[in-house]
């Protein structure tokens, strides 16, 4: 049953009931409503919430990226009209529209970092959940940066860096403070760090370099992985593999043009 609820907390069962059926349906605008309650509820969220809570506020940042390349696409053509006074209108009109684009995406990525900022990672001592929120807080400034030009986008970049960087030392700690190299939070956080590079800062190399230490430190190790946290593991571990594979291949490329 969509809105079963729980015997001691029926309205926070009831939020979480209605996010996800708010995500079944593809309505993230009410999922990140929902998701903005639940995360303003005042408790610690479980694992289930915390992926609930990310997924609300991705899947609608990831519409509208997808609508600003359609958007970007549609206006590199209307660019090329010959008319300059049907170009002239038609260039305005798109880039009016990218404007909204922009402005709904860039709203919604400073919600999501002011929501783990004051509602959610105070609440954690746990290394591996503050892993993931610092996790979550950099994704959304890097996807920002991709709404943001020049000496701004540049300001967003090297906060999500510090982020990034914040959240992959606390996972590197040594000993029982910080995470094993298979742990899936701790993969996660590699293989976005490693976008994050490639994409955004435009450095294959240490992209790659971040990529494969990650993986390397965790191959040996997957053996001692029970089944539930394996294929996770495993999940991501091929996803950092491809990356790297495609970026190495980039790489040995541009290195055959310069030659």
């Amino acid at each position: 049953q969509v809105f079963q609820m729980a015997a001691m907390e029926p309205e926070r069962q009831l939020l979480i009931d209605r996010a996800r059926l708010a995500e079944s349906a593809g309505r993230y605008e009410d999922m990140i409503h929902l998701g903005r309650e639940l995360a303003e509820y005042g408790t610690k969220l479980t694992a289930p919430e915390r992926n609930l809570f990310c997924a609300a506020y991705k899947q609608y940042v990831g519409q509208r990226r997808a609508s600003l390349k359609k958007v970007d696409s549609v206006l590199e053509m209307e660019e090329l009209i010959p008319d300059v006074e049907e170009r002239t209108w038609k260039v305005e009109a798109l880039k009016e529209y990218r404007g909204v684009i922009t402005g709904e995406a860039r709203i919604t990525c400073e919600e999501a970092v002011r929501l783990v900022d004051s509602s959610l990672l105070p609440l954690e001592n746990s290394s591996e959940v503050r892993v993931f929120y610092l996790k979550i807080k950099a994704d959304f400034k890097r996807y920002a940066s991709d709404f943001c030009e020049g000496p701004e986008r540049q300001l967003v970049a090297d906060e999500a860096l510090a982020t990034y960087q914040e959240a992959f030392d606390l996972a590197a700690q040594p000993g029982e403070d910080g995470l094993a190299p298979t742990n899936g939070s701790r993969l996660a956080l590699a293989l976005n760090f490693a976008v994050f590079y490639h994409q955004v800062l435009k450095q294959p190399d240490k992209a790659c370099l971040l990529a494969k230490a990650a993986f390397d430190d965790a191959v040996s190790m997957m053996d001692q992985l029970e089944d539930e946290h394996y294929q996770e593991a495993s999940t991501l571990m091929r996803t950092l593999r491809d990356n790297l594979t495609a970026w190495t291949n980039q790489l040995m490329e541009a290195g055959l043009g310069a030659d």
